[in-house]
């Protein structure tokens, strides 16, 4: 590619595309991080070695009823991988085996699962309310066991600081009205990509948790190949943060300087939708220059919509405080200008008509791979306590 530009791959949607960027255009990826391992040995190492709490074998001595709580299937193949290797350690106990689907509609139960969770079901029920105000429901196929196996994966969240942990519990198989409850604290100091201690949107996650009963958390961490390279179990809130010390080390990378353009995608599920690809804000933000671009690069092959939730619920009130005051998005997309008119982003047919139009301070930064990213900018002091 001649004048000035080259091309970049970029995550886009379901497959990659290549992009035209400025020649002195910098690009970040994930960094080097552990070497991925077999789904079993790493399994088998976290249920062994727990974290806050005794050993899974130890922990179902007299148990009768165990509810699993799996991710559902925008967590990639997690549920596929861990189950084969839990249920035989469950074997002779009544096991319930439930899909955490948060307040998104439940649809059919997959093949090895007995029910997909509905947080506006009738049938929930109240178990009190957090310090916040919270209020807290759950199915009672969850309050009904003797014990909860957590399972999930530990990796960027662009509010709740990292994925994973009591997550799968609250909102994973909550009311609806709790959830959105919890989601305002997004807005809050604190709640921020990256950050769990201090951050009173994770705290009220996890305390809502914790009254669903006694739970035993199994996590993985994987690498940006999607191969493991590590798992914690045992206590929700104590193994979860072990977990997140293994992600930093996979997800978090240095950055030089902010950048007056951060480009950034990546693939789906992330860039499935607006709704979506809006969660590749946040770290884009971190290294995003007062003044600067955004160009979000995501193929929205299932649409823009539902507008009002993206603008208010995800953009505003989750978003933008992760940007600098003075920001502009622009989305490139399968859709149109008319489709995107609505939305809180303005339209550009390319990248490089997006960046070619000016108007932002030098530099540009591409992140094709931006949900695995957790910038951390050489200004930005390390949050206490981690």
């Amino acid at each position: 590619m001649a004048d000035g530009w080259r091309a970049v791959e970029i995550g886009w949607g379901p497959a990659p595309r290549r992009v035209a960027v400025p020649d002195d255009a910098e690009v970040l990826r994930p960094p080097e991080g552990p070497p991925g391992r077999s789904w079993g040995a790493v399994i088998a190492e976290a249920l062994v070695d727990p974290v806050g709490s005794p050993p899974l074998v130890d922990r179902l001595a007299g148990v009768r009823r165990i509810c699993v709580i799996v991710p559902d299937d925008t967590r990639k193949d997690v549920a596929r991988r861990v189950l084969p290797v839990l249920r035989p350690l469950l074997a002779g106990r009544a096991v319930s085996v439930g899909v955490a689907t948060g307040k998104h509609p439940p649809y059919p139960p997959p093949p090895g699962v007995d029910w997909v969770h509905d947080a506006r079901s009738p049938a929930l029920v109240a178990v009190g309310r957090t310090a916040h105000g919270t209020e807290v429901r759950y199915p009672p196929a969850v309050l009904e066991a003797d014990l909860r196996v957590v399972v999930g994966e530990i990796r960027p969240h662009y509010f709740a600081g990292w994925a994973g942990g009591a997550k799968g519990l609250f909102p994973g198989v909550a009311g609806e009205a709790g959830i959105w409850h919890n989601h305002r604290l997004k807005a809050a100091p604190g709640a921020r990509l990256g950050v769990v201690e201090g951050n009173p949107c994770r705290a009220d996650m996890e305390a809502a948790a914790a009254l669903a009963g006694p739970s035993f958390l199994l996590n993985v961490i994987r690498g940006p190949d999607g191969r493991p390279v590590g798992a914690v179990a045992g206590d929700p809130v104590a193994a979860h943060r072990a977990g997140v010390a293994l992600a930093r080390r996979v997800f978090e990378v240095p950055l030089r300087r902010r950048y007056g353009a951060v480009v950034v995608s990546d693939r789906e599920p992330v860039t499935m939708n607006l709704y979506q690809a809006c969660k590749l804000l946040p770290p884009a933000g971190r290294a995003l220059a007062d003044g600067g671009l955004v160009v979000l690069a995501a193929a929205c092959a299932a649409g823009i919509g539902p507008v009002e939730v993206i603008n208010e619920g995800i953009y505003r009130l989750g978003s933008v405080h992760s940007l600098p005051p003075r920001h502009r998005v622009v989305l490139v997309s399968e859709h149109g200008p008319a489709a995107v008119a609505p939305t809180f982003a303005g339209w550009a047919p390319s990248v490089r008509a997006a960046l070619s139009a000016g108007g932002h301070p030098p530099g540009v930064l591409v992140m094709p791979r931006g949900g695995e990213l957790v910038p951390r900018p050489a200004d930005e002091p390390r949050p206490a306590g981690e």
